[in-house]
C-alpha cells in the first residue's frame, strides 16, 4: 500500500503555477460588503472567562487574563503590548445580559419604556422584569491596524468600570485641536484623524480585581495623524467616513458575545 501511494505521488504531480495566486488575489470577497460579514467584538479576557479555563469547552489555547480577544477569529493579543486602533464611530447603548453573562439583547440608547420597567439590583445596576441585567455600555466602531499596516473593522465595548475609560477617551478626542488647513487657528478633527494604542491594566477594589482598558494617543496634534504616519492612512480616513455612515444607518452586523467574559 505504501508503494502504491508513493507511485501515485510520483506519477500524478502537476506543477502549480504560482502566478495564478496573483491573478485571483482579493477575489475571496467578491460581491461581499460589510453587510455580509460579522464584525468582531474586542473584549478583555478576565480571570473568570471560559476562554482562559483549560477545563472549559470554550477554552482557547494560550489565552490568559488581561489579553484582548477577538470573538470572531478567536485570536488574542497581549494586553501589555496592546493594539492600534482608529476610532470611527461612538454610541452609547443598553445591553441585556443573563446572570451567567450570556448576551440577550442590544436595546440601544432610546429604550425609555424598558428603563421605566427596570429595578435597582442593589449594586448600582439595573434588573429587567425578566430578571436579567441591563448594562449601560459605551461602544466604539474602530479599524484595527495590524503589524503590517493592514486594517479591519471591529467593535470595542466598555461598561461598568470601563465607562470612566470611555469618558476619558471621548474627552481626548473632543479636546484634540490640530492646525487649521488655512494656516490660521485650529480645528477639532474627526475621531478617525488619529490612531490610539489600546492596552489593558490591572485594577482592584474591595470587591475584587480585574483588567481594564488603557488608552493613549499614537499621533499628537502636530504629527499629521494617520494620514501622515500610516502607509494606508489616506485610505483608512476615506473608508472610515463611509463606514461611519453605515454604522449610523444600522447597516453593520456585529458578532454577539455568546461566550461570557
Amino acid at each position: 500500500m505504501a508503494n502504491e501511494v508513493e507511485l501515485k505521488k510520483e506519477s500524478n504531480v502537476i506543477p502549480f503555477d504560482a502566478s495564478l495566486l496573483l491573478e485571483d488575489a482579493g477575489s475571496a470577497s467578491d460581491n461581499m460588503t460589510s453587510d455580509d460579514m460579522l464584525i468582531p467584538r474586542l473584549r478583555i479576557l478576565q480571570s473568570g472567562s471560559p476562554v482562559v479555563k483549560k477545563s472549559d469547552g470554550a477554552y482557547v489555547k494560550g489565552a490568559e487574563e488581561g489579553m484582548i480577544f477577538d470573538n470572531v477569529s478567536n485570536e488574542f493579543f497581549s494586553g501589555e503590548t496592546g493594539i492600534t486602533v482608529v476610532p470611527v464611530s461612538y454610541r452609547r447603548t443598553f445591553i441585556e445580559w443573563s446572570d451567567d453573562r450570556k448576551f440577550i439583547a442590544d436595546h440601544g440608547v432610546n429604550c425609555t419604556a424598558l428603563l421605566d420597567r427596570c429595578t435597582d439590583d442593589g449594586r448600582g445596576g439595573l434588573r429587567t422584569p425578566e430578571g436579567n441585567s441591563l448594562v449601560n455600555t459605551s461602544e466604539y466602531f474602530v479599524y484595527q491596524i495590524d503589524k503590517d499596516g493592514g486594517y479591519s473593522p471591529a467593535m470595542i465595548s466598555m461598561s461598568s468600570s470601563g465607562i470612566k475609560k470611555a469618558k476619558k477617551w471621548n474627552s481626548m478626542m473632543n479636546r484634540l485641536q490640530i492646525p487649521h488647513p488655512s494656516g490660521s487657528g485650529t480645528l477639532n478633527p474627526a475621531m478617525f484623524w488619529t490612531a490610539y494604542q489600546i492596552t489593558t491594566v490591572p485594577e482592584s477594589n474591595d470587591n475584587g480585581s480585574w483588567f481594564n482598558w488603557e488608552i493613549s494617543m499614537r499621533f499628537d496634534a502636530k504629527s499629521g495623524g494617520i494620514i501622515q504616519n500610516l502607509d494606508a492612512g489616506k485610505d483608512i480616513y476615506l473608508e472610515a467616513r463611509e463606514f461611519k455612515k453605515k454604522v449610523q444607518s444600522g447597516d453593520v452586523n456585529v458578532k454577539s458575545d455568546d461566550i461570557p467574559f
